[in-house]
């Protein structure tokens, strides 16, 4: 490993403790949280390290998102689940995404250094970082100040996801499978390899949980505001007419 890349290793590797203890911070320091993280990053990083993801045969790559994808569907679909995610901090959900913009950076000096492709990257089509350079605007204006309304953070948030979900494909369409339809001159071997596998495996599902979170608190907590208003304010005019 060289020096421009064990550095960008290094800032990865603070990049997904980062995104790792907001999150925890955001559950609420939910020590089952951290005993699942610990163990998932540990079980990645050892097989990482081993070379178990470089066999290109079958995709290994992608039983990475098995066990988050489980995760999430007990979050949402569950009662205690659902619950957990009542409790969860909205503000924090939201600030997490800032971190959007280095990760961008760190694709792009991993372009430079040959290990993914061009389509990879802010100058390549991938527009991602758009959602990490808006995120301390929309925590000011929508989190500090209450100046934005909850329908405004919804559609941010479902922009927001989108970019996400459009890296992921990227990501996935360009790793050297026989599925491969992005990169054909420079595959992304960048995910196959430690600390990087951590991507696609904690990183990207934090970061989309995040988005489903807020998304399902907001409309939540707003939705039935109007329906209360409008039962309100018949509940007094019924009220007047019997006076």
């Amino acid at each position: 490993m060289d020096s421009s890349t064990y550095c960008t290793s290094i800032i990865f590797g603070l990049i997904t403790l980062l995104v790792v203890f907001t999150f925890h911070q955001a559950v609420r320091g939910s020590r089952l949280f951290a005993a699942l993280v610990a163990l998932w990053i540990a079980i990645q990083c050892g097989t990482a390290l081993a070379g178990y993801f470089k066999v290109t045969i079958f995709p290994r790559l992608l039983l990475l998102v098995v066990p988050p994808a489980l995760l999430m569907a007990w979050l949402f679909l569950s009662g205690s689940g659902k619950a957990l995610i009542d409790r969860m901090n909205v503000d924090l959900l939201t600030m997490i995404h800032v971190v959007r913009a280095p990760v961008e950076v760190v694709l792009y000096w991993a372009f430079i250094d040959k290990m993914v492709p061009h389509e990879m990257t802010f100058s390549g089509g991938n527009p991602d970082i758009l959602a990490g350079l808006s995120t301390p605007c929309i925590y000011y204006i929508g989190v500090m100040r209450s100046g934005m309304k909850w329908r405004l953070m919804v559609l941010w948030n479902f922009l927001c996801l989108g970019l996400l979900l459009n890296e992921m494909f990227r990501a996935v369409l360009s790793v050297p499978f026989v599925f491969q339809s992005i990169g054909l001159d420079q595959p992304n071997v960048l995910l196959l390899q430690f600390p990087f596998v951590l991507l696609p495996g904690v990183v990207m599902p934090i970061l989309l949980c995040a988005h489903m979170v807020v998304i399902r608190n907001l409309v939540k907590a707003h939705w039935q505001e109007p329906k209360f208003m409008s039962s309100g304010r018949a509940v007094i005019n019924h009220f007047f007419q019997l006076k």
